[in-house]
């Protein structure tokens, strides 16, 4: 029998507006406590935001009771809650609408990417090739998909980075790195070259400097970088902005999913540029969304 379940739990309790700001850089406990949002005015007294987690998991088995897929989906859900700890659902100031449009832009977004999942095809397909197995042939494993995330945020900004994996059939599963980076104040996703003051140099100089890590790192292993990547890695890391971006107390990681710049075997390739190497290129806006003090 096919079942559905759909379940919600808070992840986060959030401080109220009114009692402070967090320290510079917010907090790095994912899928645990974080800072209060800031809205405009005198909003942040009657209204804050909290990361919910909906958990999506369904499954089909052959008429045997053989398991041939399933799936689960935990996805982050924002909420606008009342200072007495009530979901917002309707608006009662201008204040109170912001924050509502806000929690909409970002759900309607991640409910948009869960859509644009095709597991009830893949659910056919591990149905199909299940029947169509050669009776000496043993169904080994079951077709599966698996979304996860951490989060990590400060006054201004949420940075969700998402985990997804996928295996239907074949030598080895897929996976993908995503990552989204939600501006609480204006309601909006982020572009993260918008942080810096020249957006075109800090995107060349990020660049720059995972060109300069990877080269570091395939020279760590005694090999050429074109002998360890792609021919043209570098004109992949040179898109880095179309990858998963994400930040966090130490400052932000650039993920690129295996196959993308090397063999599977290599797996993702992951690069961390420290607050050290940002601050420089950071504009005035792009402090404050990453919680660090004006200069």
């Amino acid at each position: 029998m096919r079942k559905t379940t759909l379940t919600a739990a808070v992840l986060t309790a959030l401080l109220l507006g009114g009692c402070g700001a967090p320290p510079p850089g917010g907090t790095s406990e994912l899928q645990g406590a974080a800072s209060a949002s800031r809205l405009p005015s005198s909003a942040a007294e009657t209204v804050r935001f909290e990361l919910d987690s909906d958990r999506r998991s369904d499954s089909v088995s052959a008429d045997d009771g053989t398991l041939l897929a399933s799936y689960t989906y935990t996805i982050p859900v924002l909420r606008a809650v009342t200072e007495s700890g009530a979901v917002l659902e309707t608006a009662a100031t201008q204040a109170q609408q912001r924050a509502l449009d806000a929690a909409d832009a970002f759900n309607a977004e991640l409910a948009s990417w869960v859509e644009n999942m095709n597991f009830p095809e893949i659910f056919d397909w591990a149905r199909s090739d299940y029947q169509t197995l050669d009776g000496d042939v043993e169904w080994t494993g079951y077709y599966s998909e698996e979304f996860t995330y951490t989060f990590w945020r400060t006054e201004r900004l949420i940075s969700v980075a998402g985990d997804y994996y996928s295996y239907t059939g074949g030598a080895h599963p897929s996976s993908t790195l995503v990552s989204w980076n939600f501006d609480l104040e204006t309601g909006r996703f982020l572009h993260v070259t918008a942080l810096g003051e020249d957006t075109e140099g800090f995107q060349a100089a990020v660049t720059e400097e995972l060109i300069r890590q990877a080269d570091r790192r395939a020279m760590d292993e005694d090999c050429a970088p074109p002998e360890m990547y792609w021919e043209d890695y570098r004109d992949v890391l040179a898109k880095w902005p179309d990858y998963a971006v994400t930040f966090s107390d130490s400052g932000m990681t650039v993920s690129y999913p295996a196959y993308e710049l090397a063999a599977y075997a290599l797996g993702p390739q992951v690069f961390e540029l420290d607050l050290d190497f940002l601050e420089p290129y950071l504009s005035a806006d792009g402090r404050e969304l990453l919680g660090l003090p004006p200069v």
